[in-house]
């Protein structure tokens, strides 16, 4: 009898992981990535540019799934300029290969954020993901409720040929260490209060820097992003200058800036959110609380920002 128990249970054991591991896969798809990689070798086999580009739609854009159109739409995608890039960066497009095609490697990091998320916060939704191929525009992004990663980007590191592309793309790719802290950033960003489109270069600020912070509590290590080492040594001619444009809508000294940005790191508006939530969290004694509050701000709402800021006490604390 024992040793039908000992089975039974062993059965059921399996049988429970088993479906725990099915019901995490249904949040994930990859299908983007061997898609864009056999209409590479496609397009790598043409001499006419037509052709090439033709092909590349056909094979890539065309057999895209929900979150890849969703994605080119948003970035304004097309086939010819993945072709360009092709052409104007081979190199690192052949090294990032090998590191997207082995994105699942990371995939149980991946599952550990979605625990770590449904402990963290009671109201924890758990979203799709979609690992595509984007051109460089952004390593992920939500949109309508799903995270969409730019997987040539999210799984740039150190070890890829990054000689073709900026500075900034150069030191972002020399520090990061895998998908995992975009994801659980990205993941964040699918839980929060995103009522409003429009907001104030604080609430943007606020909106970016959190998910940073949730982030690290998701992950348990820290951002690493130049934004912040850079950041953490200059706060207080930072805070001097975000806090004149902080109430305006004019974001390109802050945010998005990679292309423009000169003599200090793209994105300091991430720090600038980051710290300020950080210093909110630090002084909340109810931290399961203090991570709903953050979760739930309503970044579009000037009233709501400007109070969130105020018990940060941040301003207090950098005089």
């Amino acid at each position: 009898m024992k040793h039908i128990f000992c089975l039974l249970f062993m059965y059921l054991f399996t049988v429970s992981v088993n479906a725990q591991k099915q019901d995490f896969t249904i949040y994930i798809e990859t299908s983007d990535i061997k898609n864009f990689w056999v209409a590479y070798d496609e397009v790598l086999k043409m001499n006419n540019q037509d052709e090439k580009i033709s092909a590349f739609q056909k094979l890539y854009v065309d057999k895209g799934s929900l979150g890849l159109n969703d994605f080119i739409k948003s970035r304004n995608f097309t086939a010819e300029q993945w072709i360009e890039s092709f052409e104007s960066k081979p190199n690192f497009w052949n090294s990032i290969r090998i590191k997207t095609e082995h994105i699942q490697k990371d995939f149980k990091n991946i599952e550990h954020l979605y625990q770590n998320f449904t402990r963290l916060y009671e109201g924890f939704s758990p979203p799709k993901i979609y690992f595509t191929m984007g051109n460089l525009k952004g390593g992920g992004t939500v949109i309508n409720g799903n995270l969409i990663i730019g997987s040539e980007l999210a799984a740039s590191d150190k070890t890829v040929d990054y000689s073709e592309l900026s500075k900034n793309y150069q030191d972002r790719m020399k520090i990061n260490s895998g998908i995992t802290f975009l994801t659980a950033h990205e993941l964040v960003h699918t839980q929060q209060n995103l009522r409003g489109a429009k907001t104030n270069l604080l609430g943007f600020c606020l909106k970016e820097g959190s998910a940073d912070f949730i982030a690290e509590l998701l992950t348990g290590k820290k951002v690493e992003a130049p934004y912040i080492e850079y950041g953490m040594k200059h706060q207080g001619s930072l805070w001097n200058n975000f806090q004149k444009e902080m109430n305006g809508e004019d974001f390109q000294n802050w945010l998005s800036n990679t292309a423009t940005i000169k003599d200090m790191p793209a994105d300091l508006g991430y720090f600038i959110g980051y710290i300020i939530t950080k210093k909110f969290y630090e002084r909340s004694k109810d931290k399961k609380s203090a991570v709903s509050t953050i979760i739930n701000l309503d970044f579009s709402n000037t009233k709501d920002t400007e109070n969130f800021l105020k018990q940060s006490e941040y301003k207090t604390d950098i005089k």
